[in-house]
């Protein structure tokens, strides 16, 4: 999997979400972030949803602008897409 965006070419980690599905983020930290990512042993790094505010990155479905042509489910909106 690449580390870049296929669309806007901007950077991403790759990261395993609760469900076991792989989730592009962006690897630099925001002050209003809803993601914080934990690296455990032996496995890929992998994320927790926590409230907007207390975490430190967020998806890059909410920054890059070509995001909605990527979605392959339709998983609730959790960060109102305002960065500080």
């Amino acid at each position: 999997m690449s580390n870049q965006c296929r669309s806007c070419e901007q950077f991403i980690l790759w990261v395993w979400t609760p469900t076991g599905r792989r989730m592009p983020v962006d690897p630099e930290p925001v002050e209003n972030g809803n993601l914080i990512i934990e690296y455990p042993p032996n496995r890929g790094p992998q994320v927790r949803y926590v409230d907007p505010g207390l975490g430190t990155h967020v998806s890059h479905f909410v920054t890059c602008p070509d995001a909605d042509d990527h979605r392959t489910g339709t998983a609730p909106a959790l960060f109102d897409g305002e960065l500080m």
